[in-house]
């Protein structure tokens, strides 16, 4: 079959137009996927528990006060000024603090674990597999 230059350079073109087109498409999704504005505004209550928790994982990483210790009680030599009833509630509300801490950390990991997953299917499985392993280690 013997093509004419006209009929080979028409090819091209639509050739050019539809690779054109379906990188278009491509860029429009990559885009749409990687948009945080557009993810808050699909999942707002999954990036706010996000945010929420990586706060929280960067204010441990950091240490938090100076002054507090492992649970945030008086590890100083000076004696305190406060009367034991006092030191009893601020230990109890402390310990209510970092059980929050801890329930709001599982939670924006489960959810950011089920984000990761809907972004790249067979996370959560590879995720779970990887878990039992380093239980069993």
């Amino acid at each position: 079959m013997v093509q004419t230059t006209e009929q080979i350079e028409k090819h091209i073109e639509q050739t050019h137009e539809n690779l054109s087109s379906n990188l278009h498409e491509l860029e429009l999704k990559v885009r749409a996927v990687t948009d945080w504005k557009q993810q808050f505004q699909s999942n707002p209550m999954t990036m706010l528990g996000v945010a929420f928790g990586g706060g929280i994982a960067l204010a441990a990483m950091l240490g938090g006060s100076k002054n507090r210790g492992s649970k945030g009680r008086n590890q100083s030599n000076q004696p305190s000024t406060y009367p034991p009833s006092v030191e009893n509630l601020q230990s109890k509300a402390m310990d209510t603090f970092e059980n929050i801490k801890g329930a709001l950390m599982g939670v924006a990991a489960a959810r950011l674990t089920d984000f990761v997953d809907e972004l790249i299917p067979g996370f959560n499985e590879h995720f779970q597999r990887t878990g039992e392993k380093s239980k069993a280690a």
